[in-house]
């Protein structure tokens, strides 16, 4: 009975939560351990690390960082990936970083926005991906700290 009961379970792995649920299970870690675990998984498989360590903080994302590490991104931000970066975000993302600027900063990039006309979705991800690379690099420096809203999970 013992062997019958054992060998009708699947043989085949479930996929569980892929890619997205790894990224932010990852993302609510601390910096160090998660790069920990990032690099463990890149010496077995490396295209999955990139893909995981690229989803752990989603442009839209920083619209849950404090202020100060909006402003030190800002400060490390060319205006013309900002411009694309914001006009595929969220109105969240965008008033994030508008809050963080000065008026005057504040009407030439929305002049730059307006002045972009439309822009495909693939322009805006790369200028997103870019800034959520120099936020990863500030953080990793200890210049920044990145949270996720907890509130996702239970």
């Amino acid at each position: 009975m013992k062997k019958k009961i054992f060998n009708s379970g699947k043989k085949t792995p479930t996929p569980l939560g892929g890619i997205d649920a790894a990224a932010k299970i990852m993302s609510l870690l601390k910096m160090d351990v998660a790069n920990t675990l990032i690099g463990d998984i890149a010496k077995k498989d490396e295209d999955l690390a990139i893909k995981i360590r690229e989803n752990m903080f989603l442009f839209d994302t920083l619209a849950n960082i404090d202020n100060r590490a909006i402003q030190k991104i800002l400060q490390k931000t060319p205006n013309d990936q900002l411009a694309i970066a914001l006009k595929g975000s969220s109105k969240a993302t965008q008033e994030k970083f508008y809050k963080n600027m000065s008026q005057r900063a504040k009407t030439r990039l929305s002049d730059d926005i307006g002045m972009l006309g439309d822009i495909g979705a693939s322009d805006a991800e790369k200028a997103q991906k870019y800034i959520t690379h120099i936020a990863r690099k500030l953080a990793e420096a200890g210049d920044i700290i990145l949270e996720i809203n907890r509130q996702d999970f239970v």
